[in-house]
This record gives C-alpha cells, sequence and structure tokens, in this order.
C-alpha cells in the first residue's frame, strides 16, 4: 500500500495519484500549469499556424505588384526633349533624349514612353509608343532617357516631340 507521502490528490478529479505524475491516469487532466500550456491543442495550433501565417505574410508581400502607376503619373515629368536623327542599313531613325523627373517616393521600372511628333505647324505627323526595359526611374530622382523609332517620314516633318509616360511598374515589385 502506497504511503502518503508519495501520493498526491489530482486537482480535478480529486483522486489519489502518483506524486511524480504530471496527468492524472483517471481524468488525464495535467496536473502543473507548464505542462497544462504545452500540451493543450491551442497550443500546438498557434505553435504551427504561426509561422504559417508568417511565411504567407511573406509571400505576399513577395508576390505583391507594388504600387499603381496610375496613382503616381503626376509626379512623373518629362522636363526636356530633343530629336535626334540617325540612319541605319534599311531605313532612317529618329530619337528622343532628354531628361525626366520622378518626384514620388516610389522607383519605377518598365516605364512605357509615348511621343507624339509635331512638324513646324504644331501638327502631329507620327507617333511612337516605347517600352524601356531597361529604364529604371529611381524615386525622388532626375533621369536622363532616350527612346528610338523607325523614321516613316523625313526629317524635316519631325520637328517638335511630346513626351509623356503612359505606364511603369513598381520597381521594388519581383515581377
Amino acid at each position: 500500500m502506497d504511503t502518503p507521502t508519495t501520493q498526491k490528490t489530482c486537482k480535478l478529479c480529486c483522486m489519489q495519484i502518483p506524486q511524480q505524475a504530471r496527468k492524472c491516469p483517471h481524468c488525464l487532466h495535467y496536473q502543473n500549469r507548464w505542462s497544462l500550456i504545452v500540451f493543450h491543442p491551442v497550443f500546438a495550433f498557434l505553435l504551427f499556424s504561426v509561422p504559417t501565417i508568417a511565411l504567407m505574410a511573406a509571400f505576399t508581400k513577395m508576390l505583391s505588384p507594388g504600387e499603381n502607376y496610375e496613382a503616381y503619373k503626376n509626379q512623373i515629368v518629362v522636363t526636356d526633349s530633343q530629336i535626334a536623327f540617325g540612319d541605319t542599313k534599311s531605313s532612317g531613325t529618329v530619337a528622343v533624349i532628354g531628361t525626366i523627373k520622378n518626384t514620388s517616393h516610389v522607383p519605377w521600372k518598365e516605364v512605357h514612353f509615348h511621343v507624339d511628333f509635331l512638324d513646324a505647324a504644331g501638327k502631329r505627323v507620327d507617333v511612337g509608343e516605347r517600352e524601356a526595359d531597361y529604364f529604371r526611374l529611381p524615386a525622388d530622382e532626375t533621369s536622363s532617357f532616350k527612346v528610338s523609332f523607325r523614321r516613316e517620314f523625313a526629317e524635316t516633318n519631325y520637328v517638335k516631340p511630346v513626351v509623356s509616360v503612359s505606364g511603369a511598374k513598381d520597381a521594388r515589385s519581383r515581377w
């Protein structure tokens, strides 16, 4: 027969259990608080759900498309532009060289340039649209750019370029 010093009373069912028992063999209740917390199903759920939520948040941030260009398009301004002409074996080219200023806090990549070429009377004679994959526009900075197109008309028809940015992607986004 067990002596009273080697027995203790279960806190839940009040049955006599061995002194060293962490769990009551009758009601399966843990005897100390640490064991109760560690072996509780909610603890196991938290143990696995917190890292899962952290991974999901990391993947969401990594796969985020970034800021929408439309909200910042008024903060990107072409400050200077000029025309340059060139010739290739197959045809002539017209290029627009200039500077662009980004006053937003967002760096941009894959900038889409739209150029209207005007003649001496101010009429549109040609249009060009080009995505500059290589071009990055840092936040709060001014950068130089160059976009070139195949020329369809004589050089004298190209007097003034009107350059605008029609789209871009957030450079902080992965894709």
